[in-house]
């Protein structure tokens, strides 16, 4: 039999050849690895096989984390402070032999930047093919919402979400109908103000319980992020708490 260390040191030097071996899909389809050539890459069957043995963690935002994330992962925001620091402590008390970082996929930054700012841990990996990915081929290893994930079908598509949007010129003209809800942070709202009147102002982080609740009556809704992208997270609990009678600003607050 062999020991531990042995069997630890053995696992990751496979890895590592499993990684380098299937490194080939399109440039196109990863726009980002040529800038982070530095950074090794691990392939989504490749992580597969490697979930006992590596530390999978999510650099992605919490609201990110809590409504979809690989089974298993660990949430450490790629802004958290002593970010390398808090990865290796986590590595060492699950003994593990490597770490692999992902993020929302090919045209996120998160986890070649969370690779990289963590060169001191040995054997720590990219894996960029993102969370979507992994949910469509590998539901089984899938949390959405706080349950495994049951069929692919249960994620929201482009297209379901396109539905949902609004033009900036439809909400200003319709602007009196709608009851719109600013989820931005208090320096977003500061840095652009919104040309609506009565705005509720509720925090993305914040709106979760009034969800759950019908605090937020199902009439009317407008919801405005920044710039167009946190709103595609909140739809999953609009969705899982029954709400119909919403729509999203395109490209958020930015667009006006």
């Amino acid at each position: 039999m062999l020991n531990s260390t042995l069997q630890a040191n053995l696992h990751a030097i496979l890895v590592s050849i499993a990684v380098i071996s299937v490194q080939s899909p399109l440039a196109e389809d990863f726009p980002f690895r040529k800038d982070f050539s530095d950074v090794k890459v691990m392939e989504i069957d490749t992580l597969f096989g490697s979930l006992k043995k590596c530390l999978v963690v999510d650099v992605r935002s919490k609201l990110e984390f809590s409504v979809i994330h690989i089974n298993g992962a660990v949430h450490i925001p790629l802004s958290k402070s002593k970010f390398e620091e808090v990865v290796s402590e986590e590595k060492q008390k699950n003994k593990k032999s490597c770490v692999v970082f992902y993020c929302n996929g090919h045209t996120c930054k998160k986890s070649y930047k969370a690779s990289r700012k963590t060169k001191s841990i040995s054997n720590n990996f990219a894996y960029d093919a993102g969370i979507f990915d992994w949910a469509t081929k590998y539901t089984n290893k899938t949390i959405l919402l706080g349950k495994p994930l049951r069929n692919a079908s249960d994620l929201i598509s482009k297209n379901e979400y396109a539905k949902y949007e609004v033009s900036k010129e439809e909400a200003l003209k319709n602007s009196a109908s709608f009851n719109v809800i600013d989820t931005r942070t208090f320096f977003q709202r500061t840095e652009k103000k919104l040309p609506f009147k009565n705005v509720k102002r509720i925090p993305m982080q914040r709106i979760r319980p009034l969800l759950k609740r019908k605090i937020i009556e199902d009439k009317d809704l407008l919801f405005i992020d920044a710039v167009g992208k946190q709103n595609k997270w909140l739809q999953y609990y609009l969705k899982e708490y029954g709400y119909e009678n919403y729509k999203f600003l395109k490209g958020g607050s930015a667009s006006l």
